[in-house]
């Protein structure tokens, strides 16, 4: 009798080529090295060929791996799907697992999060906080279900990108009351500058690259609160959404001139998901509150 592939053996061969390394893919799946060589040899066999090779300690897939990739990942959403008509109804065990940047996550995610799990307790919201790259390369792979990002115009052949709110973008300050850009000329002021892979740097090296004269303070923030506290604590200035800053500017701690921003230079606020994702009635439920939520609440 033949050797019998099973889903279990697919989800190792994809962790195992995603992660590089048997042993990182036995962390992750909690089995022994024995097991997972186990279920590439069952491939192997039924396949009648290599999946991986062994070049030193490294770990590479072979061509024949590279077919089974897009075949095991139909087979995998096919499963998935399957899983859920187990019932009829949500498995108590479902889980939504979205990535998200500290700008949406923080400032407009969170409360959406609560409403949904008010109305589905019983599911499971994981959040995966990082930058747009990296949100990206786990959405390709299947690691999130939905991403949700600030950022201008997205252009990407396999995934699907739906606009959700435009931010309004402006110069923050510690009191400082702006009538032009021109007024920052000649002050004292320490400019503070979003990481290189911000979003919106392009949007602050565009609109106050001409005041960063070689005598000037600067100071590069390596998250959204570290950009806050060094413009109240540095009475400095940056470019931020003005969602991010909203309480700060009602409560008077902070001062909003909105920029007038380029067509090309928007940013908005935007849902992506795998144009190849099968999209459940539960995730469909929860994209639908998503989009509601955020064109209720745009500035």
């Amino acid at each position: 009798m033949g050797c019998i592939m099973d889903i279990r053996h697919l989800v190792t061969f994809k962790t195992i080529a995603r992660l590089g390394s048997f042993t990182k893919a036995g962390d992750e799946l909690s089995y022994s090295q024995s097991a997972l060589t186990i279920h590439i040899q069952t491939i192997e066999k039924e396949l009648n060929g290599k999946v991986f090779d062994r070049i030193g300690k490294n770990i590479v897939i072979t061509d024949l791996g590279n077919k089974l990739i897009s075949i095991a990942d139909d087979i995998l959403r096919a499963y998935e799907k399957i899983e859920t008509l187990k019932s009829g109804e949500i498995c108590n065990k479902s889980a939504i697992r979205i990535g998200a940047q500290e700008s949406v996550a923080l400032y407009r995610l969170q409360p959406i999060i609560n409403q949904f799990q008010q109305d589905y307790p019983q599911i499971n919201i994981i959040q995966v906080l990082g930058q747009k790259s990296e949100l990206t390369d786990k959405l390709l792979v299947g690691e999130i279900d939905l991403m949700l990002v600030m950022q201008r115009q997205y252009d990407n052949a396999n995934l699907v990108a739906i606009d959700l709110v435009e931010e309004k973008m402006g110069i923050v300050g510690r009191c400082i009351n702006l009538q032009s850009l021109d007024d920052l000329k000649n002050k004292n002021i320490v400019f503070v500058y979003p990481k290189n892979d911000c979003s919106y740097r392009n949007a602050f090296d565009k609109y106050l690259g001409n005041y960063l004269d070689a005598g000037r303070n600067m100071i590069e923030a390596l998250s959204i609160e570290a950009v806050k506290q060094s413009i109240l604590i540095n009475y400095g200035v940056s470019i931020l959404p003005y969602s991010t800053v909203k309480y700060e500017i009602e409560s008077g701690k902070m001062s909003f001139f909105e920029l007038d921003l380029s067509l090309e230079d928007k940013i908005s606020t935007q849902l992506i998901y795998h144009k190849n994702k099968w999209l459940s009635s539960l995730l469909r439920e929860f994209m639908k509150l998503i989009e509601h939520e955020m064109s209720r609440t745009a500035p």
